[in-house]
């Protein structure tokens, strides 16, 4: 995915006096980039902090094409796996509270009625399905995403999903090595409801978007498609046209992410940063191991996977950390590049490739840097 080489960490060019602001410059790359031909996305919003500067957010094309309205900063949009950083979040305080331990396995952490599916399950422990190294199959492929645009509104069951991930072909044993499902993090759903007695939707308010006054995030329940304005529309291209995917039912993939997470860019920006802070922990420790990365290496440029984070080192040795998150009609990202300390939220309203407005966007930000 991040294939243009990006100016090495702490080069920058000194800008002439005549150089628009870099507000504007931000907003003429989202413009471009919506009126590029080969683009498919409708819309794009963009938030930027950076040290020193107040932050900036902007929008470019149609938050809807039908009705016509403009995509707005602010807009509303489906955050796909951005959940999974939410969900391990919450898994972390209930292990920094003595709940479970990262390296309890299955079995102990999660009835009997749920374990039976995979026979390896007392040798898969929290930690496993934290950084993906369960083994447990990938369930969304193609078929799957057939299913959905056949029936938007169907309400998935986590037992479904988890019966889908167990008649696949395991990834690997326990512990062998990354392979992204899933089916780990609808487990992990499981968990944070078996520890706490409440369903996993309650337990991220609770924990995580009312504790950071994420005042525009909310976790919809199935069955029920949220409206408004502020809704940015998700679109796909499908038999050569752009359908309206909005509707997509919220348990479409469950605690995994999916339709799951409604939110806007600058809340994306202000859980990451709470996060990366260690604010949502009582030890610093915690955070550190969040951070401890097993390989994960693919041709997009992500080198590594935490305890629900990525890492990417992108061509000319920038460093992001983060998460992307694709679901039906939206693909999001929100990242940090700490040698910068810069953070950066974008969502488009297609699952398409990114690139056309982060590597322009990237390449900005760091040529910026005094």
């Amino acid at each position: 995915m991040f294939a243009t080489t990006i100016p090495a960490a702490g080069a920058h060019v000194q800008a002439a006096h005549a150089t628009p602001p870099i507000g504007h410059r931000l907003q003429a790359i989202l413009d471009r980039a919506v009126r590029a031909p080969k683009t498919t996305f409708p819309g794009v919003a963009l938030y930027v902090r950076r040290p020193g500067h107040p932050a900036w957010s902007g929008a470019a094309g149609k938050a809807s094409i039908d009705p016509a309205m403009r995509m707005r900063a602010g807009d509303r949009f489906r955050a796909g796996s951005i959940m999974k950083p939410f969900i391990a979040a919450a898994t972390l305080q209930l292990v920094e509270e003595g709940k479970f331990a990262l390296d309890d396995p299955l079995t102990t952490v999660l009835p009997a009625g749920v374990t039976a599916r995979f026979p390896d399950a007392d040798q898969i422990t929290v930690r496993m399905l934290l950084n993906h190294t369960s083994g447990i199959a990938q369930y969304t492929d193609a078929g799957f995403d057939r299913e959905v645009l056949a029936n938007p509104r169907r309400r998935w069951t986590t037992a479904e999903l988890l019966d889908r991930a167990a008649s696949m072909p395991r990834s690997g044993a326990p512990g062998e090595r990354h392979s992204y499902s899933n089916a780990n993090y609808n487990l992990l759903g499981l968990v944070l409801e078996h520890a706490t007695g409440k369903p996993w939707r309650a337990v991220i308010r609770e924990r995580i978007i009312e504790p950071l006054h994420l005042a525009h995030t909310s976790l919809p329940e199935p069955g029920h498609v949220p409206t408004g304005r502020d809704i940015a529309h998700a679109y796909q291209l499908v038999n050569g046209r752009l359908r309206d995917l909005t509707d997509v039912d919220s348990s479409m993939a469950g605690a995994s992410g999916g339709h799951a997470l409604l939110t806007t860019t600058k809340d994306l920006t202000r859980f990451l940063d709470a996060l990366l802070a260690g604010r949502l922990f009582q030890r610093q420790e915690t955070l550190k191991e969040m951070q401890t990365f097993v390989a994960a290496p693919e041709p997009t440029g992500k080198v590594g996977y935490g305890l629900g984070l990525e890492r990417y080192v992108l061509p000319g040795g920038v460093e992001m950390v983060g998460h992307l998150g694709t679901t039906a009609g939206y693909r999001a990202l929100v990242f940090r590049l700490p040698a910068q300390d810069i953070d950066i939220a974008m969502v488009i309203t297609t699952p398409d490739d990114p690139t056309p407005v982060l590597i322009p966007v990237l390449k900005l930000l760091l040529a910026q840097r005094s």
